[in-house]
């Protein structure tokens, strides 16, 4: 099993609110791997919207991103990608 992390800068003008969240979680069920997402000291399931928009994730903030699974690479690639 291959195990991914990055680091990435939120650059999205709304930060990682209601609609980019919708996004990248909509983006995401066409993969297998599980994927965690933490801005700060907040740890979230990148599956679940409710959990996305917990980490309050703002234009700037570091979220270090975390796949587990066949297809990590391809699934961090995309997370990027938006």
């Amino acid at each position: 099993m291959t195990i991914v992390e990055r680091e990435i800068v939120i650059t999205n003008s709304q930060g990682l609110h209601a609609r980019p969240a919708a996004v990248l979680v909509e983006a995401l069920k066409s993969y297998e791997a599980r994927v965690h997402i933490e801005v700060g000291s907040k740890r979230a399931d990148a599956r679940s919207i409710r959990s996305v928009l917990a980490l309050g994730g703002s234009t700037g903030d570091v979220a270090r991103v975390t796949a587990e699974g066949d297809d990590a690479s391809e699934v961090v690639a995309r997370i990027e990608a938006i």
